[in-house]
């Protein structure tokens, strides 16, 4: 499994003596664990986090910069931060995330699910190869680290899950027939859990964002679906400030932004076929197809980095 290891204020590798006498010097204080937290959206949340004098636990494939992050979070807001590097579309990589943290006694008591991918383009067009990784990483590694570590999350006075669906989760979307039901599962399972858990400590909430500026490619994206496009995007970090508010407050569906939550209240009041009509033609436009390469398929974002489209 390609995967490596290391821990905060000093850069530091695996079993680094260092590394223990730092982590010792924490005590007790919990973690928020941020997963695809390289960039983007995670980023933003974990930095958010780190404002709020958390501590950090930061997961991200290898070389996505996680050791220049960690340091840089970590003097900037005097807060202990480690970080992991693995891919969680490998089916062992969450139970491989967990053992790592027990081992280690790293108090977490709070969990945010952010990694996942998209991709935009026909179904028939469509790679089985990043279809299979959207489902193994929206969904499975998404449902198995909420299962690891809901038994730790349930030993505080108080415990969060934040899990990253997408505005997408509302709607049969034309052109993202893949993307949008796996965060449309993302949205029910939270839920799910939410009135299981509603006696307990742990409260667990869904953040449906519309469209992000987290790149190049984003922007492009953003920008060919015109004036709808521009006024229901926002910037990773506005999301993460208006998210972490909203989740500490129990709230059980963050929506940012005005636009978008009117969308999806029209979402509920206009008949399906409109919808699916007025979505077909924002995402099947000429100009959409010219913002991304080949036939209209799209490469996946930089796996553990998240795309709400």
């Amino acid at each position: 499994m390609n995967e490596s290891t290391a821990v905060l204020q000093i850069q530091t590798s695996p079993g680094d003596s260092a590394a223990v006498t730092q982590k010792r010097m924490t005590g007790t204080q919990p973690f928020c664990l941020v997963t695809g937290s390289s960039q983007g959206l995670g980023r933003a949340l974990a930095e958010e986090c780190a404002r709020m004098g958390m501590n950090l636990i930061l997961v991200a494939l290898p070389g996505a910069g996680l050791p220049e992050l960690s340091n840089a979070f970590a003097r900037t807001y005097g807060i202990t931060v480690l970080y992991r590097e693995i891919d969680l579309t490998e089916a062992e990589s969450p139970e491989a995330l967990y053992r790592w943290i027990r081992e280690e006694q790293l108090p977490v008591n709070m969990l945010v699910n952010n990694a996942g991918i998209g991709a935009h383009g026909s179904f028939f067009e469509s790679s089985p190869e990043i279809n299979r990784t959207m489902i193994s990483l929206n969904i499975a590694a998404l449902v198995h680290l909420t299962h690891l570590f809901l038994p730790e999350l349930l030993k505080h006075p108080r415990s969060y899950i934040l899990n990253v669906a997408s505005l997408a989760a509302f709607y049969a979307m034309p052109f993202k027939p893949v993307y949008a039901p796996t965060k449309a599962f993302v949205l029910n399972f939270s839920l799910a859990l939410r009135a299981e858990l509603s006696e307990t400590t742990v409260t667990v909430s869904t953040l449906c964002p519309g469209g992000i500026v987290t790149n190049e490619e984003c922007r492009k994206l953003i920008a060919a679906q015109g004036f709808m496009g521009r006024i229901s995007c926002h910037h990773p970090e506005e999301v993460a400030s208006y998210a972490l508010r909203q989740l500490l407050r129990n709230r059980a569906i963050i929506i940012p932004g005005l636009i978008n939550k009117l969308a999806r209240l029209l979402g509920t009041v206009v008949p399906l076929p409109l919808t699916q009509l007025f979505i077909r033609a924002r995402f099947a436009s000429k100009e959409q197809e010219k913002a991304v390469s080949g036939s209209g398929n799209r490469s996946p974002a930089p796996l553990l980095e998240v795309h709400h489209e």
